[in-house]
């Protein structure tokens, strides 16, 4: 953990991005850290340990309103990026550099990133509500590894990649959340919705998978020479695009693939 602080200490001063330096958390990865490290003493030490003796609680009003805040807010950030340089055709599925500039389509597009940052941080409450309604089996390494990373790569993401080709990325994974929390939110209905719902939940692993497969071939066309992006980032953002890739892939193997053969 300490030679991944000091990684970004170091490289901030070439190529992190100045417009970001006093946002909120943004200045050093500390708090992000510090907030991940809490949320893991959370989920797995504190409240399974105060949830023991306790009756599981009803969160279904909760958590649909916190599925409807999740949707709006990924349609909010896919119109925030589209706006910002796709849909005027300044950016394109290829290379596309970083504009650190103060151009007004250039900030709101780090805007977006920034947003999504504290979306990121929001979804760790989804774990809080699988202990407090003692649905311990769902709080998986998956689920505890995917939201740790996601919400640490959103950090990167707006601290030194805010734009460019980094913003295809954001476009896909709002609109793979816009259908999975579509999906959480009709099941909460109970299980009437859930039967009616069940073929659906394999091809949400397979989206997953999907849109993962897209990434890792998008990201490589920033190894091309004449691509000039921040390539260091490269380093964590691939092996743990692949390692979350084959942790789904396995998750999809064990419990589908073993339930049709039974």
């Amino acid at each position: 953990m300490t030679s991944i602080i000091h990684l970004f200490e170091n490289e901030r001063n070439f190529f992190s991005d100045p417009r970001v330096q006093q946002w909120t958390l943004m200045s050093t990865p500390l708090p992000t850290i510090f907030i991940s490290l809490v949320y893991l003493a959370l989920v797995l030490v504190i409240l399974p340990t105060y949830m023991k003796r306790r009756k599981p609680f009803d969160l279904s009003k909760i958590i649909r309103y916190y599925n409807i805040f999740q949707i709006a807010s990924c349609c909010f950030i896919i119109y925030r990026v589209l706006t910002s340089g796709w849909i005027t055709g300044e950016l394109n599925l290829g290379c596309q550099p970083i504009d650190y500039s103060d151009n007004p389509k250039a900030v709101r597009m780090v805007g977006a990133f920034f947003w999504l940052y504290f979306l990121k941080m929001s979804e760790l409450v989804e774990t809080v509500f699988f202990v407090l309604r003692k649905k311990f089996n769902q709080v998986s390494g998956l689920h505890v590894y995917h939201h740790v990373s996601t919400f640490c790569l959103a950090w990167i993401g707006c601290k030194f990649l805010g734009g460019g080709m980094a913003s295809f990325p954001v476009i896909i994974n709002s609109f793979i959340h816009i259908i999975m929390y579509s999906y959480y939110y009709l099941s909460s209905y109970g299980p009437k919705w859930q039967k009616k719902l069940a073929p659906w939940k394999p091809k949400l692993t397979m989206l997953q998978m999907i849109q993962f497969t897209i990434l890792i071939i998008h990201s490589l066309t920033a190894l091309l020479p004449s691509c000039h992006v921040p390539k260091q980032v490269l380093l964590l953002y691939v092996p743990n695009v692949l390692l979350v890739y084959k942790m789904f892939y396995d998750f999809y193997k064990t419990s589908y693939n073993k339930r049709r053969s039974a």
